[in-house]
């Protein structure tokens, strides 16, 4: 299992407002090389999944996601050669808020998700 790197983005340097699907994180940082969206009910524990991973620890304390949090992660390259040459492959957790008042905004978010 990878670990999180010191380049992923804390919930509090993620954007906290919703973002468009052609969302620009700004010059000088490339576009991920793979976009994951956690889509779910609300209290089900998609923000709990992610934090799980990138962080390798569970706070039991539970903060409700409000609208969209974006994480940024990056993993050593699968391909071996070029893992080697210290090449990571960057992948932006799109973690969704279940409320029903931003359900509508979901389908905006799926554009190149994989």
């Amino acid at each position: 299992m990878f670990k999180a790197s010191t380049e992923s983005l804390s919930a509090a340097e993620a954007p906290r407002e919703p973002v468009s699907p052609e969302y620009d994180p700004g010059p000088g940082v490339k576009q991920a090389d793979l976009k994951i969206i956690l889509l779910g009910d609300s209290a089900v524990g998609k923000s709990k999944l992610v934090e799980r991973y990138l962080l390798n620890s569970y706070v039991h304390q539970h903060t409700s996601t409000y609208a969209l949090t974006l994480y940024r992660h990056n993993v050593p390259h699968p391909d071996e050669a070029r893992m080697r040459n210290g090449e990571t492959l960057s992948i932006d957790f799109w973690d969704t808020a279940g409320q029903e008042r931003f359900q509508s905004m979901h389908p905006s978010y799926y554009h190149a998700a994989h």
